[in-house]
């Protein structure tokens, strides 16, 4: 009896859960007026810069009137329009989907971060007997942290963020360290997560993954090269810098890395805060550095303090963007360290943040991160070259 009421609560309640959640957000998509406001939230400038590209190129991707004009009718702001910074290469993706229709290019976005996550769940059950034992529960408790719930309605990618933390902390655990390098790589989509993490798989000597990520890095190169020319990254850049302090404007009380959460809180800005936040992501980096040296064998570790870390000291990281901490706490509990105290604080936490944002902003999730990165800072330092039996089983 006992057994049958433990396979209820993990495994039947999640995956009724998880229908249902699914059932809404296909049905409320469908439904949905973009009359009566934005549906999905940020993924008009994802589908616009799809559109751009299908139809016209990548010509005028990153011209201001060119995205408002193909954002008309898609955003609650008439006459406004979301920015789209990311490189070209992302607009290609979305070129894809964007001959669907709106609404149907949104329902396939959220079904492929469901489908991401789904597999960052699976690919961890090998390295955890926690996972292993209640992967339905551990997919419904990823989905429903408020920040991963965030992301998923409106159109944000963090679930395919948090999919390639696990995928190279996989790889690297399967001893397929080339194959760990993709997926450094492709991190590249995000660069103020990719390129501090290539940094720190350079700082740990791991050569076969520097040389996965640099290939992969020279083919995202050479897509955006064919698309703009060979000296796309320059005017790109340009771009997406500039538009740093618009969002800092328009989005600072949403921001959870420390550069931009202080920079909000105390008001500072222009080239005082940029120093402010340089001075944190070097001091954070060598912190990062240190730490992926210690643990140079132990890559569930290193990329557990890497989740939470990046997230923490870039730039600018947005309220969603905090979901990348579940994956440090599922690579903590494939360490052996099941903390339930742990788990059941951050999922609060995160709804907790979501009924008292209007009041204090970003703060909790800022917590949040930190206590996460000190966990798993403390795990390294208890045990830093410790690997789960399990591990040599490729």
């Amino acid at each position: 009896m006992s057994t049958s009421k433990h396979h209820f609560r993990t495994t039947v309640i999640p995956i009724a859960v998880l229908m249902t959640l699914a059932l809404v957000a296909v049905v409320g998509a469908m439904v949905g007026s973009m009359e009566d406001g934005q549906l999905g939230g940020d993924f008009p400038a994802f589908f616009a810069a799809g559109e751009i590209v299908a139809e016209s190129g990548y010509e005028g991707l990153y011209d201001p009137a060119v995205q408002q004009a193909a954002q008309e009718g898609l955003i609650a702001n008439e006459g406004g329009y979301l920015f789209f910074a990311y490189p070209p290469f992302v607009a290609a993706g979305y070129s894809v989907v964007a001959p669907f229709g709106y609404r149907a290019a949104y329902i396939v976005q959220m079904l492929a971060m469901a489908a991401a996550a789904f597999a960052l769940v699976w690919m961890l059950r090998p390295m955890s007997e926690f996972v292993r034992r209640y992967w339905v529960a551990t997919l419904a408790a990823v989905v429903l942290f408020q920040p991963v719930t965030a992301s998923l309605i409106g159109g944000q990618n963090t679930l395919f963020t948090m999919l390639l933390f696990v995928a190279a902390a996989r790889a690297e655990w399967s001893g397929k360290e080339v194959l760990a390098g993709v997926a450094v790589g492709l991190m590249a989509y995000k660069p103020q997560y990719g390129v501090p993490l290539f940094l720190l798989v350079v700082v740990s000597g791991r050569w076969r993954v520097v040389a996965g990520a640099g290939a992969t890095w020279i083919g995202l190169y050479l897509g955006g090269a064919a698309a703009l020319g060979l000296g796309w990254v320059g005017p790109w850049w340009e771009q997406a810098t500039a538009f740093r302090d618009i969002n800092a404007g328009v989005n600072g009380h949403l921001f959870v890395s420390l550069p931009g959460y202080i920079e909000h809180l105390t008001g500072v800005g222009g080239d005082v805060g940029q120093l402010l936040g340089l001075a944190v992501g070097v001091g954070g980096m060598v912190g990062l550095a240190w730490c992926w040296r210690r643990a140079v064998d132990d890559p569930l570790s290193r990329y557990a303090v890497a989740g939470a870390g990046l997230i923490l000291i870039a730039p600018q990281s947005l309220f969603y963007e905090a979901g990348v901490v579940a994956v440090t706490i599922l690579l903590l509990t494939a360490r052996g360290r099941v903390d339930r105290q742990l788990m059941t604080g951050v999922f609060a936490a995160g709804w907790l943040y979501a009924a008292t944002a209007p009041l204090i902003n970003t703060t909790i999730l800022v917590v949040v991160l930190a206590a996460v990165l000190l966990r798993s800072l403390a795990d390294l330092v208890k045990a830093p070259q410790a690997v789960p039996e399990i591990a040599s089983a490729h």
